[in-house]
Order: structure tokens, then C-alpha cells, then sequence
């Protein structure tokens, strides 16, 4: 239980510095993200994450919507249970104050704790193998018309990104 709850504690203060500017990922982190997918005025950008369950406990992870610069616009930290999901929105005007006929490229990511290294010493396994997270959240970012709630396009795929680049909300 004290070695769940440290590592928690270290997964916590990891996902509290992706607000901060972060040039490599550390190794007890594992980052997913989607491709960008373009936002304008009157939409809402809604990043899912599913745990689907087959590690049977929760996960947590930090949720994260960046720019195409790198600029985080906003992160949150959820833990989700077996079988369940939970979200973070992003609206064009009161999050981004998007003017009518302006646009923004974003995309969605998900960092999770990695799973604990192997004790066993395997000449076959790399240094370079990267971590395997600790448990699976999926993740799909969704735009839709803020005003009818109509989806517009959907991004299903996630690809695990080594060195995310990512700098403070101004």
C-alpha cells in the first residue's frame, strides 16, 4: 500500500509539471497523443479517456489539450475506473476566445504512470525497450457544435510520443 501510494505521489507531481514546460519525457511517464485536428469559433473540443477495464482497477492519468505550438491550454488529472471513462472539455470561446472566422489546431494527449521495471535482467530486452504504462486509458478527441451538441469528426487513434513538447498556457 505505502509503495502504491509513493509512486501516486510521484505520478501526481510528474502530471503537475506537464503544466510546466517539458522537453523529455521521464521514464516513470508514458505519453499518448492524437493528431491535430482543427477548432473554430462556436465548437467544443472534447478529449475522452475509456479504461476498458482488462487490468481490473483504476487508472489515472493526466489529460492534456495542446496547441500545434506546444502551448498547453488546459490539463486535468482524472482516475478512471474499470469499465468507465471521463473527459476534458475545451470551448473555442471561453477557453480559447476564438473570434469568428479564426481557427486553432490542437491536439489531445494522455500521460500515465509507467509500469514498474522488470527485476529480471534479460539480454534480449533493449535499453532503449521503451515503458510499458501501468495500466490503458484509450483516448479519443471529439470536435462538436457547441450550440447542438452535433459531432463533427472524430480522432480514435493515439500514437506513444518519446519527447512531448510542451509549454506553459500564457
Amino acid at each position: 500500500m505505502f509503495l502504491f501510494t509513493k509512486r501516486m505521489c510521484v505520478f501526481a507531481l510528474a502530471g503537475i509539471g506537464l503544466y510546466a514546460q517539458t522537453t523529455t519525457a521521464p521514464a516513470d511517464l508514458v505519453t499518448h497523443t492524437t493528431g491535430l485536428v482543427g477548432i473554430a469559433e462556436g465548437q467544443t473540443a472534447q478529449f475522452n479517456a475509456l479504461n476498458p477495464g482488462d487490468g481490473g482497477t483504476a487508472c489515472t492519468g493526466v489529460l492534456n489539450f495542446i496547441a500545434a505550438d506546444g502551448t498547453v491550454f488546459k490539463s486535468t488529472t482524472v482516475t478512471v475506473g474499470p469499465g468507465l471513462g471521463q473527459h476534458i472539455d475545451l470551448d473555442s470561446v471561453a477557453d480559447l476566445a476564438l473570434a469568428a472566422g479564426a481557427r486553432r489546431d490542437i491536439r489531445g494527449t494522455i500521460t500515465m504512470p509507467a509500469a514498474p521495471a522488470s527485476t529480471a535482467t534479460s539480454t534480449s530486452v533493449s535499453a532503449t525497450t521503451p515503458a510499458k504504462a501501468a495500466c490503458r486509458l484509450i483516448g479519443t478527441l471529439e470536435i462538436y457544435t457547441t450550440s447542438t451538441g452535433h459531432t463533427l469528426v472524430t480522432l480514435g487513434a493515439t500514437h506513444r510520443v518519446v519527447t512531448p513538447v510542451a509549454s506553459p498556457a500564457s
